[in-house]
């Protein structure tokens, strides 16, 4: 009789499932890695950031192309081609603040928030000063809390979609994402006329904003036009009143 063969089983380290060849039927990891580089770190980043097929490329090309349809898609279940749009969302505006602190630029001011505190004022512009302040120095996360109620108002202001809440808050952050990267793109020009590129980005955001309303809702240009300029009006104010209450227990 010939000796027991070993066991020469080869088990994913991901997910633990067999090796049937080099990746894992399961869950796609290669089942050829060895140790951690820090050279084969710094090359998945890049590739995958240039690689024209990643999620993340896709994702950049069909916010540029068509919004509304990246959103349709990602709520019908293709969820594999795209960047989840939360965490899109999230990773642009932590990078547009990044770049816009490092140029020196405050977004508050650029948008004519100036509320700056000086000596012998009042009481009540030196509240309105450490409000200020408060924005500043928490901006990314009222930002991003702010989207929500985008998303409520998108809902209010197109009462006969299919869509519900949640996947009107998809189409919501896809649409913030587009208008951070817009402001990454114009940080430069900040430096030279800070209202005026934060207007141009505004102005782009909302153009976008109205394309993929009008994609998402199947409704007509005008209908998108005119809905999503309520809703931005509408946001506006009441971010405004939502960051004056979220600010005043730390001010006062």
């Amino acid at each position: 009789m010939s000796a027991e063969q070993p066991n020469s089983r080869r088990a994913c380290a991901n997910c633990d499932t067999e090796l049937l060849g080099r990746h894992c039927h399961a869950c796609g990891q290669d089942g050829d890695q060895g140790r951690l580089s820090t050279r084969a770190v710094l090359l998945d980043a890049a590739l995958n950031f240039v690689n024209w097929d990643s999620a993340l490329m896709q994702t950049l090309r069909g916010l540029v192309r068509a919004p509304g349809r990246v959103a349709e898609e990602f709520v019908a279940g293709k969820r594999k081609r795209y960047v989840a749009p939360a965490r899109l969302c999230l990773i642009t505006l932590a990078l547009w603040l990044i770049v816009t602190r490092w140029l020196g630029v405050d977004p508050l001011a650029a948008v004519g928030f100036r509320l700056d505190s000086t000596d012998g004022v009042s009481g009540a512009q030196r509240t309105a000063a450490e409000i200020r302040a408060f924005l500043g120095a928490h901006l990314d996360v009222l930002l991003f809390i702010a989207l929500p109620l985008r998303a409520w108002l998108t809902k209010r202001l197109f009462p006969h979609t299919q869509h519900n809440l949640a996947e009107c808050y998809v189409l919501v952050l896809y649409v913030a994402s587009f208008g951070f990267m817009l402001g990454i793109a114009l940080a430069p020009a900040m430096l030279v006329e800070p209202r005026g590129a934060m207007m141009v980005r505004q102005l782009l955001t909302f153009a976008w904003a109205v394309r993929g309303a009008r994609a998402f809702f199947q409704t007509s240009w005008a209908g998108a036009l005119l809905r999503m300029l309520v809703v931005t009006v509408l946001h506006t104010i009441s971010t405004a009143l939502l960051f004056g209450l979220l600010a005043l227990p730390f001010v006062l």
